[in-house]
């Protein structure tokens, strides 16, 4: 059903626009102005080395989402914070507001740990994502796809806490029969 592939360029301005679509703001308080925001934000210099992993989900073949992942060991607040720096934590959103509230979500994590986490991280034991507490949706999803709902952190300079959600690798590995 969802399909990954690498974030590029091309893609920087539906980015822009999932960014800046209400229910996404909400929990991405910090929008991206424009395309070339965005290429500040999110596309890797060269001369650097970036931990982070972008992905654009598609359903259909249509771009419908953003993903991005990371070991937590190279984030220094996050591996304090959830003490956890051998998992692999990822963030997403589904761009489309028509598509919000279709069972989608589940999907689409539930894909997205099986064909891209598992073999793009294969040292990594666990995976985690960190929704702001009050996403009780986020945290309904993540719940459907075998994650535990553990620490609270507060994030420096963040009204809420999040919560930290981890799965274990091996709920998304393939079964052996």
């Amino acid at each position: 059903m969802f399909a990954f592939r690498p974030l590029v360029e091309a893609d920087l301005g539906a980015v822009v626009s999932w960014r800046n679509e209400p229910h996404v703001l909400t929990w991405f308080p910090e929008a991206l102005v424009d395309v070339e925001h965005a290429r500040r934000r999110l596309v890797p210099r060269p001369t650097g080395v970036d931990p982070v992993r972008r992905w654009i989900a598609e359903l259909g073949g249509v771009p419908v989402g953003y993903l991005q992942s990371f070991v937590v060991a190279s984030d220094d607040d996050l591996t304090v914070r959830c003490q956890d720096p051998e998992a692999v934590a990822f963030d997403y959103l589904i761009g489309d507001p028509d598509l919000v509230d279709r069972g989608l979500g589940t999907e689409m994590i539930r894909s997205f740990c099986r064909d891209v986490l598992v073999p793009e991280y294969p040292d990594a034991p666990r995976f985690l994502a960190a929704p702001d507490a009050r996403n009780h949706r986020s945290i309904r999803v993540l719940a459907k796809c075998g994650f535990v709902a553990g620490l609270w952190i507060q994030p420096e300079g963040a009204p809420w806490a999040d919560v930290v959600c981890t799965a274990q690798r091996r709920l998304f590995e393939p079964t052996v029969e």
